[in-house]
């Protein structure tokens, strides 16, 4: 199966990366594989619900591999992909400096149900100062899926900035003194962390991957 063209370092993808649960597994499959396997990738979706339903794993876990994809996240795009939404998401926020754009596009990716969307949406909305909102969709998405699924996220995170360009913002620094939590939240040798500062920490984590320290 022949493999996308790809710059040096990156890894090369093939078609079985990218999933669509309308598409059969005989004839469609083997046409839409054609199509994904176009070495420039120069052609948009003439199916509306194949760009809609299409899973961009390999962009959603590295975005900055999204650039050389842009006619294939302009479709995706265009048929409001949720998976596309995030990605241009965190291209605009992070790679552009654009937030408005950025938060715009990982808002509507949080709203659709996309999981690391709901958490980076939460984390960015804390970071701005916009404290009370993004608890309340961390929570959320703690309740409903279960905390494994936040460390999940918050790990994903940090593996799909790499490559972007990341730049600390004085809105963060205040926005982590302000949700700085009592001392004595709990023992300091106690390793973990309680409902009293688990926002607090996931902040920490945001505030040390902007440092570039992680």
């Amino acid at each position: 199966m022949m493999s996308l063209d790809t710059p040096h370092g990156y890894e090369p993808l093939h078609s079985a990366h990218f999933e669509s649960p309308v598409l059969g597994t005989t004839s469609p499959i083997d046409y839409f594989n054609t199509i994904i396997t176009s070495k420039s990738l120069n052609f948009s979706f003439d199916n509306y619900f194949v760009a809609k339903d299409l899973k961009l794993s390999p962009l959603v876990k590295k975005p900055a591999l999204a650039t050389r994809y842009k006619t294939l996240m302009d479709s995706c795009l265009k048929a409001n992909n949720v998976d596309a939404h995030f990605v241009k998401g965190m291209l605009e926020y992070f790679h552009s400096q654009n937030q408005f754009l950025g938060l715009h596009h990982i808002r509507i990716a949080s709203k659709g149900g996309h999981l690391k969307g709901r958490y980076v949406y939460g984390v960015l909305l804390m970071a701005i100062g916009q404290t009370e909102k993004g608890v309340k969709i961390i929570n959320k998405l703690s309740d409903e899926q279960g905390f494994s699924v936040v460390e999940d996220c918050m790990a994903n995170f940090q593996r799909s900035l790499e490559r972007l360009d990341l730049h600390m913002k004085d809105i963060y620094v205040s926005s982590l003194l302000k949700m700085w939590p009592d001392l004595n939240c709990h023992p300091p040798e106690d390793n973990t962390v309680c409902s009293n500062c688990l926002h607090f920490f996931l902040l920490t984590k945001f505030f040390v991957m902007m440092l570039g320290l992680n």
